[in-house]
């Protein structure tokens, strides 16, 4: 069945549906990831968004359904240039795995040719559709992107990773499951909560460090997430991965400012300014932190990515708060960033809380 792909500038790139026959309006990312696919699409950072993976071709190896990174599927839709039958590995395959979610897909497009449009003019809003016209672009122009996104992948119950190890509470923004996966490997005894919780809600559950997970849209979307960092960050080790990167810079009155080339890409380098050392991390992301704003702040930067220079990790100078914006758990991608977790770990083991339970001497 012929599909179009439609972009808010009246760009149309035409292909073949599969999938889902529904119609479909979303972000629209490009996605440099050459594998993982099936970690990229239930990863919670791509709900509202229309992935389109610029690789050639995916799914000779099939799917593998341990590698999700949430129950449920996050993203609006599928954009890519071919796919593979195959099933190598015995699992099902990339279109019929894509229809069992109920997510439209658009096969046989120019991901090249769309990949460099969106290089060129930015992300934009797409929708996946049986015709396009005139009525059909001014629909997607007229629409307005939920701001709601954290919202609608956050946990609603409070739920344990239990172990016997450090007690992390974990502020679920839209958490991974590998956050988790690698909290598990390290005997963190472990309590997820809703993005909404309050300081009080959390300090009750007498975490050693706290964690404000990685997470869809924009972090000014949920400005009651930053009061609850404000209240919690001179009592608490605290670890911010994407998104919860965000909010803590925020909360610390520094300013966000869109990549003019956003990062989604599953092996991008990364230089620790400390020592120099070259990282390859996952990164997904459209926003980063004004470099402007950092020398008048109490945080210095200790990550910048390779490519364009930008901040992708930052510590604070006094309080025991570290920060990156790739995804230390990878999934996909190298293992590279698995330093971080244990990093965080030694800065717990470091705190010596006085009698009043506080760091704010610090």
């Amino acid at each position: 069945m012929k599909r179009y792909l439609i972009l808010e500038d009246g760009t149309v790139f035409p292909g073949v549906g599969f999938g889902s026959s529904i119609i479909t309006t979303g972000q629209l990312v490009i996605s440099n990831n050459r594998t993982g696919i099936e970690q990229s699409v239930t990863d919670p950072d791509a709900e509202g968004q229309i992935l389109a993976f610029a690789i050639p071709s995916i799914g000779s190896s099939g799917i593998n359904r341990d590698f999700y990174e949430s129950i449920n599927s996050q993203c609006k839709g599928v954009v890519i240039g071919s796919s593979s039958p195959s099933t190598i590995d015995g699992s099902i395959s990339f279109g019929d795995w894509i229809a069992s979610l109920g997510i439209p897909g658009i096969k046989n497009v120019d991901v090249r040719e769309l990949s460099k449009h969106i290089a060129e003019h930015g992300e934009m809003k797409a929708s996946i559709m049986d015709t396009h016209d005139e009525h059909a672009i001014d629909q997607i122009k007229a629409l307005v992107l939920p701001p709601d996104l954290v919202k609608r992948v956050s946990t609603r119950q409070s739920y344990p990773n239990p172990n016997m190890g450090i007690k992390i509470v974990v502020v679920d923004l839209g958490l991974k499951y590998s956050i988790l996966r690698q909290l598990s490997y390290r005997d963190c005894n472990s309590v997820i909560v809703n993005y909404n919780a309050t300081p009080e809600e959390i300090e009750n559950l007498h975490p050693d460090g706290i964690i404000f997970s990685n997470g869809p849209g924009s972090p000014s979307d949920i400005p009651q997430t930053i009061k609850t960092i404000k209240a919690l960050q001179k009592k608490y080790p605290i670890l911010g991965i994407g998104l919860g990167n965000l909010l803590i810079a925020l909360a610390n009155d520094c300013k966000i400012i869109k990549l003019a080339q956003p990062h989604h890409e599953s092996s991008l380098a990364v230089k620790e300014v400390a020592s120099g050392k070259i990282d390859f991390v996952n990164h997904n992301h459209s926003y980063t932190i004004d470099q402007k704003y950092i020398g008048s702040s109490d945080f210095i930067v200790t990550n910048i990515c390779v490519a364009d220079g930008s901040i992708e990790g930052i510590r604070h100078e006094y309080l025991p708060i570290m920060c990156v914006l790739f995804e230390p758990e990878a999934a996909p991608g190298p293992n590279d960033g698995y330093y971080v977790f244990d990093e965080f770990l030694d800065l717990i083991d470091s705190i010596k809380f006085q009698d009043d339970g506080g760091v704010d001497q610090w």
